[in-house]
């Protein structure tokens, strides 16, 4: 089984997102991943004092992933990464770390062309 342990949603207007969701939703935003190699601007979004997602600026000059972008978690995510390219996915970011010793992402397309993102807190080779 596969368990779902973030979502995120990237666009040029993170500003006003969260003006938008602030006020609908009473959702809060903490800047996050600014001294790591994320290289982005990016939120947590929170309801309460819960993280419940996040928020990425989309990077200048190409378009934003449209949707909510949604992370798996896996044990080994060089070899989630080589099965979605067995598999006819495109990998859009590699492992990618945020800082500590515990977290790490990458990106991918599937083979439809829709975006998931798979985080581990398993250094490489581990």
């Amino acid at each position: 089984m596969v368990n779902i342990v973030w979502w995120e949603v990237e666009t040029e207007a993170p500003e006003k997102f969260m003006s938008f969701h602030g006020d609908v939703q009473g959702w809060t935003f903490a800047p996050a991943f600014e001294d790591s190699e994320l290289d982005a601007s990016y939120w947590i979004i929170r309801s309460g004092e819960s993280g419940i997602g996040g928020l990425q600026r989309a990077t200048e000059g190409t378009a934003p992933t449209a949707g909510t972008r949604v992370y798996f978690e896996t044990d080994d995510l060089e070899g989630f990464l080589s099965r979605v390219r067995e598999l006819g996915g495109q990998v859009e970011r590699s492992r990618t770390d945020l800082g500590g010793d515990d977290r790490w992402f990458a990106t991918f397309q599937d083979s439809c062309g829709v975006s998931f993102g798979i985080w581990t807190d398993r250094a490489p080779n581990e």
